[in-house]
């Protein structure tokens, strides 16, 4: 069991062992410490000290808990919807895993990447890679960030990628995305849980997206609604699932080919891999399709894909006798700077996700004037 799967089996009740039992206490010491720090910071932003106000429209993406919930494909879709009333949105990342998020780097430019991934990290060069008419800039510090986009690129309306937390920029509209297969982190913040703030943050949201809906039972999300109702009564709440949208091999994704279908490999026998915050989610996804997935290989969020891990790859693949190997789009962006990766004599697919709406999507893009 790797560290990120023992450290969920614990925090989620389901190791039961008593060395689960004393891991839960003293995880549940340090996240008082962790929740009165959080919560002296909130009270500082509150006050709006330290708070820097911008001249265009501020959309803040994030979340209340650690892991994916699926901002990648939202910023996406709102930069979309953003581009088509004429607007030219550009992206704020952190840059998390940049080579140095403590500069303000310019990752693309109209859809012109002017980077490679080790400096700007995969999410944002992701990001960057499928935003064609939106640029992409990253930086620990958002406000310099703002500042460049407006200044430099002529930004009139700036988009924070997982920016929730970050309060230091003023937004206007704040959107918290929850997953409904984990909605509130095990019911404690950092490290007992996974919540990066008490829940009670969730009064600052303006929009509250739930996701993956279709992979839990309507009545979990039914409860989900219920209890958002009891804590957030008059925020919106919009229900959206993680729709696949192309499969490609990953030479076509890597040089910007047109993908297939999402079913076109659906004869072959399928490894999933990935290194992400829910792998289950990603192998659901698959089955749904209609893909037999032989086998899942789950990596940490955020791996740093190595030779050694394609050299593993490629063994489970012989292994399980699987006809080719499915990845994610994340993944991609690190897989196809291996070289080790062009030596495996197995189809790599990627597949490309995107945001569909439930029900609401036209009153969600109507809650998006700015």
């Amino acid at each position: 069991m790797s560290g990120e799967a023992l450290f969920k089996s614990i925090v989620s009740g389901e190791d039961q062992s008593v060395l689960g039992d004393i891991a839960r206490s003293s995880l549940g010491l340090l996240s008082k410490g962790y929740e009165k720090a959080v919560s002296i910071r909130n009270a500082r932003f509150d006050e709006g000290k330290g708070v820097t106000k911008v001249t265009v429209p501020v959309i803040s993406v994030g979340n209340i808990t650690a892991g994916g919930t699926g901002k990648t494909p939202m910023v996406r879709f709102i930069c979309d919807v953003l581009t088509q009333k004429g607007l030219h949105p550009t992206v704020l990342s952190r840059g998390y895993r940049a080579e140095d998020n403590n500069k303000n780097i310019i990752i693309s430019k109209d859809g012109t990447m002017l980077v490679e991934p080790s400096i700007s990290g995969d999410e944002a060069w992701l990001l960057a890679k499928v935003l064609q008419k939106s640029n992409v800039i990253i930086g620990r510090e958002r406000s310099k960030s703002a500042e460049i986009a407006i200044n430099e690129l002529g930004a009139d309306c700036l988009i924070m990628d997982d920016g929730f937390q970050h309060r230091a920029l003023a937004r206007d509209i704040d959107i918290v995305l929850i997953d409904a297969s984990n909605p509130f982190g095990y019911e404690h913040v950092l490290p007992r849980g996974l919540l990066r703030e008490p829940l009670s943050g969730l009064q600052r949201a303006d929009i509250i997206v739930l996701t993956k809906v279709d992979q839990v039972a309507p009545g979990i999300v039914s409860g989900i609604r219920k209890r958002l109702t009891q804590m957030i009564p008059n925020i919106p709440v919009y229900e959206t699932t993680h729709k696949p949208q192309f499969m490609y091999t990953l030479d076509e994704w890597a040089n910007g080919s047109v993908g297939a279908s999402v079913d076109a490999y659906k004869e072959q026998r399928i490894m999933a891999v990935s290194g992400i915050g829910n792998p289950q989610s990603f192998t659901q996804t698959l089955t749904d399709v209609g893909y037999n997935v032989v086998h899942t290989l789950p990596f940490g969020d955020h791996h740093d894909f190595s030779n050694d891990d394609v050299v593993e790859i490629w063994k489970q693949a012989f292994a399980h006798q699987a006809d080719a190997i499915c990845i994610t789009e994340k993944d991609a962006v690190k897989l196809s700077q291996l070289h080790a990766i062009e030596d495996l004599k197995i189809p790599i697919l990627v597949l490309s996700i995107g945001i569909e709406f439930v029900s609401g999507k036209q009153e969600f893009i109507e809650n998006l004037e700015i």
